[in-house]
């Protein structure tokens, strides 16, 4: 049986809102390092992983990585999920980019590729 290759991308926000700047910068910074420690990589604000494994695998390894963070962050009373306020996986094969146009939507490049304009 083939398995198909497949992206997924985990977002994890956190909730600047509620915590210091500098606690929630030093906590992105450790999901960062555990994030790219477990295979993922970063793109913008989504870590991605392209891989054969299933779903369902690949949410533990994001989770696993979060405890992994979490067991340094216990020395501190801290942890990560306190400052998180959102933590979920997107099939990459489902994802839209809205700030791209349609497909249906033409891309026509004027005047020497200055600058585009959107037909409909």
């Amino acid at each position: 049986m083939n398995q198909a290759i497949r992206t997924y991308g985990v977002v994890i926000n956190l909730d600047y809102s509620h915590h210091p700047v500098n606690e929630c910068k030093a906590i992105w910074q450790k999901i960062f390092q555990t994030m790219m420690l477990e295979g993922f990589h970063n793109d913008k604000r989504m870590f991605l992983i392209t891989t054969i494994l299933d779903k369902d695998t690949v949410c533990n390894k994001a989770r696993h990585a979060l405890n992994i963070m979490d067991a340094h962050l216990e020395a501190y009373n801290k942890h990560s999920f306190h400052y998180i306020t959102d933590f979920f996986i997107i099939d990459m094969s489902d994802y839209v980019d809205l700030r791209l146009p349609p497909p249906d939507v033409g891309v026509i490049l004027k005047e020497q590729h200055q600058a585009n304009t959107y037909t409909h």
